[in-house]
C-alpha cells in the first residue's frame, strides 16, 4: 500500500493518493518536467512537504526503484543478464528481450538496452516504480510488451504517460503542472480520476494543465460536476 499524504513539490500538489498493490498511477503534464520533478520527490532525491508512506510506514531506500527517462544509460556489465540481473531476467521475457542477455549492452541499439533496463527495474522487487515516459524510443511492439509487463507487477507503480492510448493502462491519474508544450493526450474523463483530491484550484486550472485550448471550459464544467458527485456521495 503506497500512500501521498498532502505530498507537494513546488507548485505540485498538494495531493492525496492511496494506490493498492497493482494500481497504476499516471501522470500528465506540460512539457514533462513537472511530473519529473514529482517523481524524483517520490525517490526522495528533490525536497518536498507531505509523505510518503509505504504499508503504513515512511518510504526508505529500499522501497523504491526510479527509471529516468534515459533508463538505457544505466546497464553496465560483460553481458545484459550481468547487467539486469536474476529479477530482470524473469521480466526480460515478457520484454522480448531474452535473445539479447549473452550480447554486452555497449553492443545493442538504444531501444534493446532499454527494453533490458526496463526488465531490470521490474525486477528489482521493490513495492513501488517510478517510471518517467518508460515507452519513448520503444516501437509499438515494444510499448504493448512494456503495458503488459505492469500487469504481471505485483506493487504500485507511477509512470508519466506520453498518449492518449497509455490512459487505458492506468488505475488512476493525475494532471502535474510544468512549464513547456501542452499535453497532447487529449482529454481525461472525470472518472479516470477516482481516489485522487485535486489541489484547491479552480477546475479551469486543471483543464488548462491539459492543455485543452477551446474545450477547457468543458471540461472544468465536467471536473465541476465529478466534485460534486463525490460530496453527494
Amino acid at each position: 500500500m503506497i500512500e501521498f499524504r498532502a505530498f507537494q513539490v513546488e507548485d505540485a500538489g498538494p495531493y492525496d493518493v492511496l494506490l493498492e498493490p497493482g494500481s497504476v498511477l499516471g501522470l500528465i503534464t506540460p512539457g514533462g518536467s513537472g511530473a519529473t520533478r514529482l517523481l524524483e520527490a517520490l525517490t526522495g532525491a528533490r525536497r518536498h512537504r507531505g509523505r510518503l508512506l509505504v504499508d503504513g510506514r515512511p518510504r526508505n531506500a529500499g522501497d523504491v526503484a526510479y527509471a529516468p527517462e534515459e533508463v538505457e544509460q544505466i546497464l553496465f556489465g560483460q553481458t545484459a543478464r550481468e547487467a539486469i540481473g536474476r529479477g530482470g531476467v524473469a521480466f526480460a521475457e515478457r520484454l522480448d528481450a531474452t535473445h539479447l542477455l549473452a550480447r554486452p549492452p555497449q553492443e545493442l541499439s538504444s531501444g534493446e538496452r532499454r527494453r533490458l533496463a526496463l526488465a531490470a527495474v521490474f525486477g528489482s522487487a521493490r513495492p513501488f516504480l517510478l517510471f518517467d515516459r518508460p515507452t519513448a524510443g520503444l516501437d509499438p511492439d515494444g510499448q504493448k510488451r512494456f503495458w503488459q509487463a505492469t500487469a504481471a507487477y505485483d506493487g504500485a507503480m507511477v509512470v508519466t504517460l506520453g498518449s492518449q492510448e497509455e490512459l487505458r493502462h492506468c488505475t488512476f491519474v493525475l494532471p502535474v503542472p510544468g512549464q513547456g508544450a501542452p499535453w497532447t493526450g487529449g482529454q481525461v474523463a472525470a472518472d479516470r480520476q477516482r481516489m485522487v483530491r485535486w489541489p484547491p484550484d479552480e477546475a479551469s486550472d486543471l483543464a488548462w494543465t491539459l492543455g485543452l485550448g477551446a474545450g477547457q471550459q468543458a471540461l472544468a464544467e465536467e471536473v465541476t460536476r465529478w466534485r460534486a458527485g463525490r460530496k453527494r456521495r
